[in-house]
This record gives structure tokens, sequence and C-alpha cells, in this order.
């Protein structure tokens, strides 16, 4: 009985793993991998080997086969000018560390969006945009338009940050719907423009940002996992019932049988 409990657990946990790497035809970890490496080698300004792993990555990527299905024509370009952004800023030495390696950021949150279909890494920057943002609000309320104008400029730098990858892992109108919000924003910034009405527009803004952080946390868990982790607890579950039930069946029939024997003597 236990062998057999055994084959069907993991029949069912084969049953819904192995699809999900029979349609792989990416060798995305590696590559993320590789992305890493670069991104880490730059923060300790090693950036000649940086670059290096940036073109091993461009080798490594075009032995790869382009399936349209699987990697889309936008994607693509969103990945292949990242690259070529981060590969042109390294070596480049009027450019700072800085820029260096917020170019190489880009392109890592890009790679790791198009290898992670929950939790990607481009999420985690939600606390540093989103108290930057806070402090937008707060130069508006105060009347300090200099200020505002030095937050929202950092904030801009964040957002550029992630965009190629939200470009990647969101549907198009979220992007667009934050792009026009941004857009009004850099109009007004050297304008005249009322204190409410500005407060009105950072406020559509603010639950704009919220949505695509938040489209984010609905994909944290996997629905075919959670069935699994469903379908394997019930397993054991009546696996476990049912060497109870075996065990306390056992035990009555020795209990009934010692009785029988007693009552004979």
């Amino acid at each position: 009985m236990k062998k057999l409990l055994v084959v069907i657990i993991f029949s069912m946990l084969l049953l819904h793993i192995k699809p999900a790497f029979a349609d792989e035809s990416y060798d995305w970890k590696s590559l993320n991998e590789i992305a890493d490496t670069a991104l880490q080698l730059a923060k300790q300004e090693r950036f000649n080997e940086s670059v290096q792993l940036l073109e091993y990555f461009a080798v490594k990527f075009e032995e790869i086969p382009i399936d349209r299905q699987v990697l889309s024509l936008d994607h693509y370009r969103t990945l292949s000018n990242t690259h070529q952004n981060a590969h042109e800023l390294l070596l480049d030495d009027k450019v700072s560390t800085t820029e260096k390696v917020r170019s190489l950021t880009k392109f890592r949150l890009v790679v790791d969006a198009m290898v992670s279909e929950h939790q990607p890494l481009w999420g985690s920057m939600e606390s540093s945009i989103m108290e930057t943002f806070s402090q937008m609000k707060s130069d508006v309320q105060e009347g300090d338009n200099q200020s505002f104008q030095h937050d929202f400029n950092e904030f801009l730098a964040l957002y550029e940050v992630i965009y190629p990858s939200i470009q990647v892992d969101l549907d198009i109108q979220h992007i667009k719907r934050m792009d026009e919000h941004i857009s009004v924003m850099e109009n007004q910034l050297f304008q005249e423009i009322p204190e409410t009405s500005q407060a009105k527009q950072l406020a559509i803004m603010e639950e704009e940002l919220k949505a695509i952080f938040e489209r984010v946390k609905e994909d944290e868990a996997d629905p075919s996992l959670l069935w699994v982790m469903i379908s394997t607890g019930s397993i054991i579950f009546l696996a476990l019932s049912y060497s109870g039930f075996r065990k306390y069946r056992g035990e009555k029939e020795k209990l009934v049988k010692r009785e029988n024997d007693n009552s004979k003597e």
C-alpha cells in the first residue's frame, strides 16, 4: 500500500511539472545567471569583465532557436536594446559608474522578466519608487516646487530602470496610461498650476502605479502549482486516514479475539 501511494504521489507531481520543461526552448536560466554576474562585476567597477560577459551573453543568445511564439518581436527588441545600451555605456570612459550600473540593472531586469513567470525582480523596486512618489506628494502639499522637480526627476530615473521590464510583463494599456500621466506632469512642471490640480493628478498617477505593482502580486501564486499541492495534500491525507483506519481495525480485531479467547477459558 505504501509503495502504491508513493507511485501515485510522484505520478501526480510529474504530470504537472513535466510540461513546464517540455515546452522550454530557451536556456533562460544560464542567460539570467550571465546577466546577473555582469551586473555584480559592474557594481565592483570591473567593467572589462562585465563587457566580456555581455559579449558572451550575445553569443549564447544567438545560439538559441528563435521561436516567435515564445519570444515576440517587441520583446526581442527590448532585450537587444537594453543589452546594446549597457554594452556601449560600459565601454565609454566618460560615463559614470552610477549610469553604467543603472544601464546593466535595466538589462538584468529585462532578462529576469523573460525568465520569471512569478515574482519578477523589477517588482522589488516598488518600495523605492513609491517612497519617492510619496515625497513628491509632500512637496506639492508644502508648495516646494524646487524639491518637487528634484524628486520628480528621481522618480523618473527609477521608473526608467523598470520600464523595459514592464514592457515585457504588462499589458500595453497599463504602460500607455502611465506614460500619459508622466507626460502631463512633465508639461505642468514649469507652469503655474494650482496645488489642488497637481495633487489630483498625482493621486490618479499613484493609483496607476499601485495597479502596476499589484499586477505582479497577482501573479505570485501559480494556479497549477497550487493544484498540485492541493491534490498531493489530499492524497497524503487519504493515505494517512486509510493507514489509521487499518491500524484501528487491526487493534479492534485483536481486542475481539482476545475477548473471545477469555470467554472460552
